[in-house]
């Protein structure tokens, strides 16, 4: 019986100690991704306006040259102002994880994505 007791102290024990090594590395983890938010949502808040040149390449790419500016720049503000709104949630919640993760909001992630 004393065996059994002694046996269970020990897992005890050594299983708290794991839990207690494993602590720091989550709590940095977490720490990590909460300034990647932070940092992300900084960066969208100021370059949100990257849309406008970014959405009128795309739209020249994709549609051909003459949608550049009847379709690239709407399409680039209206990207542009969700960017940047995004952008001040991300950083206002920083420390909130949301669905249960730091991910970003928006794909890409930032403009020159």
């Amino acid at each position: 019986m004393r065996i059994l007791t002694v046996l269970f102290v020990v897992l005890f024990v050594s299983t708290g100690s794991l839990r207690a090594e494993n602590a720091p590395s989550y709590a940095e983890d977490v720490v990590q991704d909460m300034s990647s938010k932070l940092n992300r949502g900084v960066w969208n808040v100021l370059t949100g306006w990257g849309e406008i040149p970014r959405q009128m390449i795309k739209s020249g790419h994709d549609k051909g040259w003459w949608a550049v500016i009847p379709v690239g720049i709407p399409a680039g503000v209206i990207m542009g102002v969700g960017r940047t709104g995004v952008g001040v949630f991300e950083a206002v919640t920083f420390f909130i994880p949301i669905h249960e993760s730091y991910d970003p909001v928006l794909e890409p992630a930032f403009v020159w994505q």
